[in-house]
């Protein structure tokens, strides 16, 4: 009698805690999630960045002379009247092609608002030789009316160690663009943005009259669009959901509970 009223024993879940793992999990977990919302915050960013760039650098050129001083001018889009200088900064280890190369800097003195104002240009990009100790020539420099958008970096690059720049010697190779250093070493003050020469300016014209510069522009405005960061945060969350799904597996009986029912049912 008692043969026939027993049943089969069926696996009940049952939480079997494994320290070592929710200790992993805990500290982990949240890493994960937090680099996935982060990344998510760093395409958002790019989005308004780029937007930003698309909407003021299409926009109609404004007289530098007539830019408001204390407003937001990132990516407005700039004239100006520019006169010759021989000091030139080499920002170093600029790549672009899969070639090292450098940007070329020149303080400018120029009308900004009500005064003037010194002002570094950003020439382009020009790509450096197999010889590290040999500087490239700097294409010649066409004083006139130049056209381009003001750009304030985010942030400052990365330097590997403190940089000593000699006086008097130009062009001089720097390691990133510090416009509060630049400003110390020349002595004057230096306006807080970079203006960025636009394809075509009259002053990267050559050394003779309808000579291409090989100067390079087309700025990148983000190191990465903002779809790759979305991508990473997906690969955050992805982690993020298999490091919990395989805590529960280490700390549970679920395994076998899983493992019971499909035996049943192979049986039935």
């Amino acid at each position: 009698m008692d043969d026939e009223l027993q049943t089969p024993q069926t696996n009940i879940f049952q939480w079997q805690w494994n320290k070592k793992v929710l200790c992993f999990a805990g500290i982990f977990l949240p890493l994960m999630v937090s680099l996935g919302f982060w990344q998510l915050d760093r395409a958002e960013q790019k989005r308004v960045i780029l937007e930003l760039q698309q909407q003021r650098v299409g926009a109609t050129v404004v007289d530098l002379a007539n830019v408001v001083r204390e407003t937001d001018n990132q990516f407005r889009n700039v004239a100006t009247n520019i006169v010759d200088d021989v000091r030139v900064f080499l920002v170093d280890n600029k790549v672009r092609h899969g070639r090292s190369g450098y940007e070329v800097l020149m303080p400018l003195r120029v009308r900004v608002g009500d005064g003037e104002q010194w002002l570094l240009l950003n020439r382009g990009w020009l790509p450096g030789g197999s010889d590290r100790s040999a500087l490239p020539s700097v294409p010649a420099f066409k004083p006139g009316m130049i056209n381009g958008y003001l750009y304030r970096s985010q942030g400052k690059g990365i330097v590997l160690k403190a940089q000593v720049w000699p006086k008097n010697k130009w062009p001089l190779v720097i390691q990133s663009i510090d416009i509060d250093k630049i400003s110390a070493h020349l002595g004057v003050d230096i306006y807080p943005y970079l203006l960025r020469v636009v394809a075509n300016s009259v002053a990267d014209s050559g050394n003779t009259p309808g000579q291409r510069s090989s100067l390079e522009t087309g700025w990148q405005v983000v190191n990465a669009l903002p779809e790759k960061s979305v991508a990473y945060a997906v690969q955050w969350f992805a982690m993020a959901f298999a490091l919990v799904i395989l805590t529960i597996f280490a700390s549970s009986n679920l395994a076998d509970v899983l493992r019971g029912r499909k035996q049943e049912t192979n049986s039935e």
